[in-house]
């Protein structure tokens, strides 16, 4: 396991259960007192890509590593962007590289700042800082087997529209001594 200790990680059971929200929200007030980078990682199965959206590039090897420039897009990226992240990248990688996609990542792009991370599945590879995992109930679209995630949770949120534990939480949220706080 690789062990990122300034990374807030946010996993969820299913397409908007609260994961990109709740991103905005920590990054908007992380960003007050440090350099955020934001991160989406997708692992790419057979049949998926037009699950992940577009982000103009073809893989051109097993994954892509692209830096969101755009602000006002629909895309989770270009909304981490606005809340206010110094840099927002997205990684597209086949399921069985997505390891060596990250470390790539980590080692060139990354050099201290706190990172908000969106990916449940990277947590097979990464003990972050903080891990959250966001539930919808009942869930929206394919619900996702996550059931070996909830141990490793630090914060499990129950998530049906509902942006008051959100913004709480978010508000809360300490970072300091490559350690998160909050109450």
């Amino acid at each position: 396991m690789i062990s990122v200790p300034q990374m807030v990680m946010i996993g969820g059971n299913s397409r908007n259960s609260g994961k990109t929200t709740m991103a905005c929200s920590i990054i908007e007030k992380l960003a007050q007192l440090h350099e955020v980078i934001g991160l989406k990682v997708t692992n790419v199965r057979k049949g998926e890509n037009d699950l992940h959206g577009t982000h103009q590039q073809e893989m051109a090897t097993n994954y892509t590593v692209f830096e969101e420039l755009n602000p006002d897009s629909h895309k989770d990226t270009s909304k981490m962007l606005k809340a206010g992240a110094a840099h927002v990248y997205y990684i597209c990688a086949a399921e069985n590289i997505v390891e060596q996609a990250v470390l790539h990542f980590l080692s060139k792009y990354i050099n201290k700042q706190v990172i908000v991370c969106e990916s449940r599945s990277l947590r097979g590879i990464i003990t972050p800082g903080l891990f959250l995992l966001m539930m919808r109930l009942p869930a929206q679209g394919k619900e996702k087997d996550i059931s070996e995630y909830f141990t490793k949770a630090d914060k499990v949120f129950n998530f049906g529209g509902d942006f008051g534990a959100i913004s709480k939480f978010a508000e809360s949220l300490q970072f300091g001594n490559t350690k998160f706080v909050w109450s």
